[in-house]
């Protein structure tokens, strides 16, 4: 039976894309880098920050790009982060069913601790997992199992949400049954590819199914 749902949030609760890009402009301008197509770093959201500088800058330390990036980012991500359709409402519903809630994401706790108390959700989430929290980020399953131990269930009642492969393939290593919402960085053709349990087009119809396999198991 299923207890507790675990959220991915860039992609899957939230739109932060333009706070994102905008930053990693910032950061190329400032060390002087050559500006790379948007869909190269926009491509790589879901890696740590860490990563997406090793992969995208070869001139300069990534602990440097990260520091610059870091500048910048915290002054715009309220005004240019967005929550997506049915956010709130989902998590709504889903803590009113008595279901237990957590997040794992790569983004960096203080910025996601920033930003779900911005828009009004932060108090759902009893398990909050940022890349600090874990020693191995997302692919791996650390997350995901660490937010099943935070939450108190086994890996069997509960439901990790994300639109990655990253998020795939951290919950089917963990054994966690895995929704995916493509409505974030990854196709619906892609996340099919993937063969999480399900794809939805949007979050409503997403929590639509979850509280429908809760409704299921007790009768």
């Amino acid at each position: 039976m299923i207890k507790a749902v675990s959220f991915d949030l860039d992609g899957t609760l939230i739109d932060s894309t333009e706070a994102i890009a905008e930053s990693f402009v910032h950061t190329f301008d400032v060390l002087g880098v050559p500006q790379p197509p948007r869909e190269a770093y926009v491509s790589t959201i879901g890696y740590t920050l860490h990563q997406q500088f090793e992969m995208l800058v070869k001139d300069h330390p990534a602990d440097l790009c990260v520091a610059t990036y870091r500048q910048h980012y915290p002054q715009i991500m309220r005004e240019k982060t967005f929550l997506l359709p049915g956010a709130k409402e989902g998590l709504e519903r889903l803590a009113d069913a008595g279901l237990r809630l957590g997040f794992a994401t790569s983004k960096k706790i203080q910025y996601s601790l920033e930003l779900l108390d911005h828009f009004g959700i932060l108090d759902y989430f009893e398990s909050r997992i940022g890349p600090e929290e874990v020693s191995h980020p997302k692919p791996h399953p650390e997350a995901v199992l660490t937010s099943a131990k935070e939450l108190g269930v086994s890996v069997d009642e509960l439901f990790f949400v994300g639109d990655t492969r990253f998020d795939v393939h951290a919950a089917q290593a963990a054994k966690v049954r895995c929704l995916t919402v493509a409505t974030g960085y990854a196709t619906k053709e892609e996340l099919i590819g993937l063969e999480p349990e399900r794809v939805f087009d949007a979050l409503p119809e997403l929590i639509d199914y979850i509280l429908e396999e809760v409704q299921a198991c007790c009768k």
